[in-house]
């Protein structure tokens, strides 16, 4: 069979990550640094010790005191020069429109981030927390505000801070607006899954969307998806896991040790699969005939190709050598000691350090019941599994609602929040853990939905573009006019 395409394999861990779609027109910058970011943020301590945070920024449109800050939040993720500053409709057209300022921090446990280099269970049980993350975002941005000559509140030179993010950065961005509203005016929160994280999701929606979204990419996909699975199970009946990965399966004979028997093969595989068709998911727009996703259906609904055909295709996809070079297990293992494919987040954690970053807050305070529908080969996420993986990987068990209890973000309306804004695209399997209806107009609690949008696809693409739809290109006017008419009331306060 033909390849019509090949997704690189830095693609395919930002897909895993969240941090931007494979659309996102990302401006390399280089970097800034940094040198007052606490450590610990709750230390009893008198004098706290800091570290060094990586952040980027731009003063292009910015026409002085007076004027915003946009704060866009980093996430679960390295972010590299190479990518530098996220989102253009943020960095081009809208700091052009308000004359903003923008600034970007790297979250820490991340890239050049490091609050504690080579990091014991214990340093993140305390360090690597949201909490710890937020304070890290207002400790600059009001550092920030000080080298600006920005004023108070009240005053002509006061700088409003409007905070940004899409997924987790997202979930970030709302939450500073939450617990920081004396620091952050609004929030704009894109494809934020704070469902997820207050437990509000029942575990089969989210791959009951995806396998949606499949189907509605090209017809008989989800179909296919179920039966190819269907087969690949079937094909352990009467082989070893060894022989279906070495005669039927181009994977590498390098299997993680961990995985000893065909059951653990199957899981493992079967999760590949799965966050891989996520992935699609968030890549899938504008949603048309030359996606990824609607690419890999085509290959997985051929009548004459048989289901390990079919996966071989999209291993091809993972290889970062090329189509010629056996599937390694390993590629897809986060960091650590004790790393697994099935961990803490089972849209994928991603590979490496990144990933054991991920995998650790997904086992600790971001918790996300998230099952395998049976289109991907059923297999229910159980908070009992749950913690025998962040206790064997990390010596941690789970706390699935101690941050909405804490927040109080399981009841957003008890809480005194204003001013947000969340935007969704609701062929985003990540939309059914978002905030999708306007929660108060009088508080200024506003959801914008695109039936046509992906995973934040509102934030990824600079405006107008050729290939946004509709909707999209609508839904930019109203978040300018939106963002406008909150910017006026804040410098009128």
């Amino acid at each position: 069979m033909e390849r019509p395409y090949h997704i690189p394999l830095s693609l395919v861990s930002l897909l895993a990550l969240l941090l931007i779609a494979p659309h996102t027109q990302a401006t390399p910058t280089d970097p800034s640094y940094f040198d007052g970011a606490f450590v610990n943020h709750f230390t009893s301590d008198p004098v706290s010790s800091t570290y060094t945070q990586r952040y980027y920024e731009s003063s292009t449109y910015f026409k002085g005191p007076g004027h915003p800050i946009f704060l866009v939040m980093g996430g679960e993720g390295t972010i590299e020069p190479s990518t530098g500053l996220f989102y253009p409709y943020i960095n081009e057209v809208l700091a052009s429109k308000f004359g903003a300022y923008v600034i970007e921090p790297e979250h820490r446990f991340y890239g050049e981030s490091l609050p504690v280099v080579n990091a014991t269970n214990d340093d993140l049980k305390l360090l690597m927390t949201p909490e710890q993350a937020l304070y890290d975002a207002v400790t600059l941005v009001n550092s920030l505000r000080k080298d600006l000559g920005c004023t108070a509140k009240g005053t002509p030179t006061y700088c409003p801070v409007i905070s940004v993010g899409g997924s987790y950065p997202g979930f970030l961005s709302f939450s500073m607006r939450l617990l920081f509203p004396q620091h952050i005016d609004a929030s704009y929160a894109a494809s934020a899954p704070v469902k997820f994280y207050a437990q509000q999701v029942d575990g089969e929606e989210y791959y009951d969307l995806i396998a949606k979204s499949a189907e509605r990419s090209l017809p008989g996909c989800a179909k296919s998806i179920e039966t190819t699975l269907s087969d690949f199970k079937e094909s352990l009946v009467d082989l070893t896991y060894e022989e279906v990965a070495s005669k039927l399966l181009n994977i590498c004979p390098s299997i993680p040790s961990y995985i000893d028997n065909n059951e653990k093969f199957y899981q493992e595989v079967q999760m590949v699969i799965a966050y891989t068709f996520a992935g699609l998911n968030m890549a899938n727009y504008p949603p048309n005939d030359d996606t990824e996703l609607n690419e890999v259906c085509k290959s997985w609904t051929e009548k004459d190709s048989d289901w390990a055909s079919k996966f071989n295709f999209l291993f091809s996809t993972l290889i970062e050598d090329g189509e010629d070079s056996c599937f390694d297990l390993n590629s897809q293992l986060p960091a650590g000691s004790k790393g697994t494919i099935s961990s803490g987040d089972w849209s994928g954690v991603g590979s490496g350090a990144d990933g054991k970053m991920w995998d650790y807050q997904t086992c600790s305070l971001l918790v996300e019941r998230i099952d395998i529908t049976e289109t991907f080969g059923d297999r229910t996420w159980t908070l009992d599994w749950m913690n025998d993986h962040c206790q064997d990987r990390f010596g941690i068990s789970p706390s699935p609602n101690l941050l909405a209890k804490t927040w109080g973000f399981d009841d957003i309306l008890s809480t005194p929040l204003t001013r947000v804004l969340f935007t969704n695209g609701l062929n985003d399997g990540w939309s059914v853990g978002s905030i999708t209806e306007t929660l108060s107009e009088e508080r200024q609690l506003v959801a914008m939905n695109f039936p046509n949008g992906a995973h934040h696809s509102d934030l990824s693409h600079s405006d107008p573009g050729p290939d946004d739809t509709e909707d999209i290109q609508k839904g930019h006017e109203e978040i300018a006019e939106l963002l406008g008419q909150w910017l006026e009331e804040i410098m009128k306060e």
